[in-house]
């Protein structure tokens, strides 16, 4: 091999292969009796799933995350963090109904969540909620009820700079009413 380099394969990503470490991932933390890593591992693969259109998994595993929470008692480790874990599973649990035209179900799980959000004053959290219920509403054809919704979150996401998420309310917001003049 002297005088002769040897090249890397080209680095090819599929997203079974996080799929499988994120599954990995899960059944480490369940071997090793870590609940909320657990919760957290199945989540991420719910994530996944959604992002791969695949909706009814993606729902699957928010449900199944929901309920890992229920083995965190009170003076458990974690046990603080399960209200808001809770919060985001729901506002989870309603992107997949939303993408399985599910969009009554997909709501009382974004209003869920955001009631949540607002009561705890989390507010980019608080947006991002306002943003599924505006998307679920123009899935619903009720573009004039999205509208105010995308503005909250519009303010709300400037104020955190969260500026990726404002463009695509713009992009919304246009959708709901057309471009601003």
């Amino acid at each position: 091999m002297h005088g002769r380099r040897r090249t890397a394969a080209p680095f090819s990503w599929q997203p079974e292969d996080e799929a499988g470490a994120e599954a990995a991932a899960a059944r480490d933390e369940r071997t090793a009796g870590h609940t909320c890593g657990l919760a957290s591992a199945v989540e991420f693969l719910g994530l996944l799933r959604l992002r791969q259109w695949r909706f009814a998994d993606a729902y699957d595993c928010f449900d199944e995350a929901y309920a890992v929470l229920d083995g965190i008692g009170p003076d458990d480790e974690g046990a603080a963090d399960v209200p808001r874990a809770r919060a985001l599973l729901q506002r989870h649990r309603g992107r997949p109904l939303r993408g399985l035209g599910r969009l009554d179900e997909a709501q009382e799980h974004a209003r869920r969540a955001l009631a949540a959000f607002r009561a705890n004053g989390e507010a980019y959290n608080t947006a991002r909620a306002l943003t599924d219920l505006a998307e679920i509403l123009l899935a619903a054809e009720e573009p004039a009820a999205a509208l105010p919704l995308t503005d909250k979150a519009i303010r709300i996401l400037s104020e955190e700079n969260a500026d990726q998420h404002v463009e695509y309310l713009r992009r919304l917001r246009e959708r709901c009413s057309g471009p601003r003049e």
